[in-house]
């Protein structure tokens, strides 16, 4: 059955707003019967599709929405044998999303699945699974173990992944000997070996941070090895595999460790580096949440540089925009990020008007950095509501995003009926700032591919 032409514009608007308010909610990346529908109604606009999937892959929060619809268009039927093995090859590039992508198309279609997903998983896997994948991420809590993934799909190992293969499906049945070709694992039952209450004296080895390395042990495999209690010199041997992301989470609990000054020392100088901020992916808000944690500690210098540094990785808003932030008692801890939301976009775009409401409706002029500018927005308090901030502030700009919390919403949607770009928040997070122009792209019907 063909797809009425009249149907594919409003379809392509529908999944993309789909996909763009998933940047930033995360229930929204959650696949359902929408999704669904709405890929089957493009099946027959392969090559619009195709697009969309290879943009969607490219964005973290997206990787689990871009596999869910890949299974979709391939159960649609309307790709060739050859385009269907290719896209879910494509689909997958981390060890842990051949099961991932499997579990879901299992839900979808049962033990039924269609022979081209299977020959696509088993591309992936045979390029994916190795000794340290297995290590890694076949774990008991994941969708689908190795085991499962394999003998479903039917990969044909090359070289030592025959003995990873094996090793993945006799492990799952009853405790196996560890081949010598799966030296991550070999080199982690080990460690295990070591009795519990010996296993403390072992983090003053030299080579503890290369042996757990070795052993692809990062923070939880470590803190479950020692029963749960991470101190300083468990920390010290696993810090430099931690992500910024995660070093960010568990500042507090360096702290708490007592984490040796040389140790934080370094921690401080990549976290004040902008290179790092970059490639660690964090923006001002997630910061932000770590500077609160960690009031006037020795990592408070750093934070404030990776904030300032943050703000080059917030993408510029084009045209005239007016941010509204609540300032009501109603906001709690997130007036202050609402805050530093705002401040990021007045800092890092051309045209940003900034004005509080809550206590009063008032004019924001940005500081020269997103601290400075927090102040600026002065105590919360509670008398005027968003309406006469729009009112007064609101020509002759072309979006207007309202910073608010849930209870507002209805109201600061109904105040906000302006000509141009709307968006009224009330979850304040980092993924809006990608969100923010990726929604009045789908708007437009303007795709980024």
């Amino acid at each position: 059955m063909t797809t009425p032409q009249i149907v594919l514009p409003a379809a392509r608007k529908e999944l993309f707003l789909l996909a763009a308010r998933a940047l930033a909610d995360e229930q929204a990346r959650e696949p359902g019967d929408r999704l669904a529908t709405l890929v089957t109604d493009l099946a027959e606009d392969v090559t619009w599709m195709r697009a969309f999937l290879g943009w969607a892959r490219e964005q973290p929060a997206l990787r689990g929405f871009a596999r869910a619809a890949t299974v979709e268009l391939i159960g649609a039927g309307r790709v060739t044998n050859a385009e269907a093995r290719q896209m879910v090859n494509e689909a997958l590039t981390r060890a842990d999303e051949p099961g991932r992508l499997l579990a879901y198309a299992l839900g979808r279609f049962g033990r039924s699945l269609p022979k081209t997903i299977k020959e696509g998983v088993a591309k992936a896997v045979e390029r994916l699974y190795d000794e340290r994948a297995l290590a890694v991420h076949d774990t008991e809590d994941a969708p689908m173990r190795f085991a499962e993934v394999i003998a479903l799909t039917h990969p044909k190992p090359v070289g030592k992944q025959a003995e990873v293969f094996q090793y993945a499906a006799q492990r799952v049945k009853r405790p196996h000997p560890v081949p010598g070709s799966v030296t991550s694992l070999r080199a982690r039952a080990e460690l295990h070996a070591i009795a519990p209450d010996k296993r403390a004296r072992q983090l003053d080895r030299l080579d503890i941070a290369d042996a757990f390395a070795q052993a692809a042990m990062g923070r939880r495999e470590v803190a479950a090895w020692l029963g749960g209690e991470m101190g300083d010199k468990a920390w010290a041997a696993v810090v430099r595999s931690m992500s910024l992301k995660e070093r960010l989470a568990h500042l507090p609990a360096f702290d708490a460790a007592g984490m040796a000054a040389e140790i934080a020392d370094w921690i401080v100088a990549d976290l004040a580096e902008e290179r790092s901020v970059a490639r660690g992916r964090v923006l001002p808000v997630e910061i932000w949440n770590a500077y609160r944690r960690t009031p006037d500690t020795r990592w408070s210098w750093a934070l404030e540089k990776a904030l300032q540094n943050a703000v080059a990785q917030v993408p510029v808003l084009q045209g005239r925009t007016l941010v509204l932030v609540d300032r009501s008692t109603a906001m709690g801890e997130q007036a202050d990020a609402a805050a530093i939301f705002a401040g990021a976009l007045a800092l890092g775009s051309p045209a940003v008007e900034l004005v509080r409401f809550g206590p009063d409706v008032e004019l924001i002029t940005p500081g020269s950095t997103l601290l400075d500018t927090l102040e600026r927005f002065g105590a919360q308090g509670d008398g005027q509501s968003v309406a006469p901030a729009v009112r007064r502030h609101v020509a002759d700009h072309d979006r207007v995003i309202v910073l608010t919390h849930a209870a507002a919403a209805v109201e600061a949607a109904e105040a906000v009926t302006v000509p141009g770009h709307e968006h009224v928040i009330t979850e304040v997070n980092d993924g809006w700032f990608t969100a923010i122009p990726v929604i009045e792209l789908a708007r437009t019907s303007a795709w980024p591919f």
